[in-house]
């Protein structure tokens, strides 16, 4: 039975969205009369929730739900809906334990939620929700008539360790209504009072867009005047929902005052989709600089961000009219996967092609420990090859290593060599 219920989640008009287990205060003497399980429709018709059960995998048999009729939950709350248990469209209903406006205040927090007005109440045909919730029960809420489900906490996965405790008086959220019972998609509330019952969910407009100087590569790094210069620009969401309606200005601060006037813009790019706590590289040619600095800006613009500090940074790009064979850049490079300086750009300018081309990294010992590439045959001019920081053995210490690059073309050989430093 239970597979089948799980199998046709995702057609079910009604949704679990959000789940209270951890009521604020000691166990002991809140009890558990704070519980709540929120529930959304998320159809254009009204459903009757008399027909639904919820379960929490335990021995004993699902809860029906009942219509809310204690009305003296209605001092506190006078524009509640009680005694029924029709849910409106794009509606929220909250599934109350039967003791919520009970007398006994032992242990405070006595009715402590600011319920919507207009909020459907209603509970179940036992004293708790199920037989109590705990921070580790997953829940499903389905219909005997048309078997429409919804489940919290991913009860078709045994082995995802979730739920899990959200935090003393924190409700599990779940982020995006359009996506599965997933760990990812329940997320702790974010709101001041740890919960958001009868609204809007507090994670499900977590947008944080940034962008940092250590994030933004120019191939290559110093460019010589005339040439081309490939931008690479990783934007970052630090939020909880993912999103691609933001856009990317790339500036060239030409005045040096931070800001973008007329005449500096240089690229205006559509957002790319980035998930939550994720990333995604945009790409740009910038043609011919002209030969001296440029202070290039990078501003990502998104109205719903949460946090506007981090969605502006700098880097200047150098444009000379001589350049060595070979340029690293960053000096330093922390291969941690967190997105910052995890690579080593490496540049060459080679002065004639083909030929045969060897780029190797030795360590201060002056032993070889890695070949990026080796007497490879060569018919690109110049051009940008990259380090991870592993050898054929793995990952490397951190420490000073050098890069060698030598290039043999006709009768002649021209060397170069650079240091750089791993760190970790």
């Amino acid at each position: 039975m239970l597979l089948a219920l799980v199998l046709i989640i995702a057609d079910s008009p009604i949704l679990i969205t959000e789940v209270m287990s951890n009521v604020r205060g000691p166990e002991l003497t809140c009890g558990d009369r704070n519980e709540y399980v929120e529930i959304h429709n998320q159809s254009a018709d009204t459903v009757d929730l008399s027909s639904y059960r919820i379960w929490d995998f335990d021995p004993a048999p699902p809860d029906e739900i009942c219509p809310w009729t204690n009305d003296s939950i209605l001092v506190k709350y006078p524009a509640v809906r009680i005694n029924s248990t029709l849910i409106y469209p794009q509606s929220y209903a909250l599934i109350l334990d039967r003791e919520y406006c009970s007398p006994d205040t032992t242990g405070g927090n006595w009715q402590p939620y600011a319920i919507p007005d207009s909020t459907l109440i209603v509970t179940t045909d036992e004293t708790t929700i199920c037989d109590g919730l705990t921070n580790t029960d997953p829940l499903i809420l389905y219909s005997v008539v048309d078997c429409c489900t919804t489940s919290f906490g991913t009860p078709y996965d045994s082995l995802d360790n979730f739920p899990l405790d959200p935090g003393d008086g924190i409700s599990w959220e779940r982020i995006a209504l359009d996506l599965p019972d997933h760990s990812s998609n329940w997320h702790p509330s974010i709101d001041t009072s740890g919960c958001t019952p009868g609204r809007a969910n507090s994670v499900a407009n977590a947008f944080d867009l940034a962008v940092d100087s250590q994030s933004i590569w120019f191939m290559p790094a110093v460019a010589m005047a005339g040439e081309n210069v490939q931008i690479e620009v990783i934007v970052r969401n630090l939020g909880l929902s993912g999103t691609d309606e933001y856009r990317l200005t790339i500036f060239d601060d030409a005045n040096g005052d931070s800001i973008m006037n007329t005449g500096e813009l240089i690229a205006d790019l559509e957002g790319l989709w980035v998930g939550a706590l994720a990333s995604v590289a945009h790409s740009f040619t910038y043609e011919h600089p002209a030969q001296g600095g440029h202070l290039l800006g990078f501003t990502v613009e998104y109205p719903n961000d949460v946090n506007l500090s981090n969605n502006r940074a700098f880097k200047l790009l150098i444009v000379t009219g001589e350049i060595g064979e070979l340029a690293l850049t960053p000096p330093v490079f922390t291969p941690d996967n967190d997105g910052i300086n995890d690579r080593l750009q490496i540049d060459y300018r080679l002065p004639e092609v083909p030929g045969k081309l060897t780029i190797s990294v030795f360590d201060t010992r002056g032993i070889r420990i890695h070949d990026i590439c080796r007497n490879e045959p060569w018919t690109i001019e110049q051009g940008t090859l990259y380090w991870d920081g592993t050898s054929s053995r793995g990952a490397l210490p951190k420490g000073i290593y050098i890069v060698y690059l030598e290039y043999q073309y006709h009768d002649k050989v021209t060397r170069a060599k650079k240091t750089t430093v791993l760190g970790r």
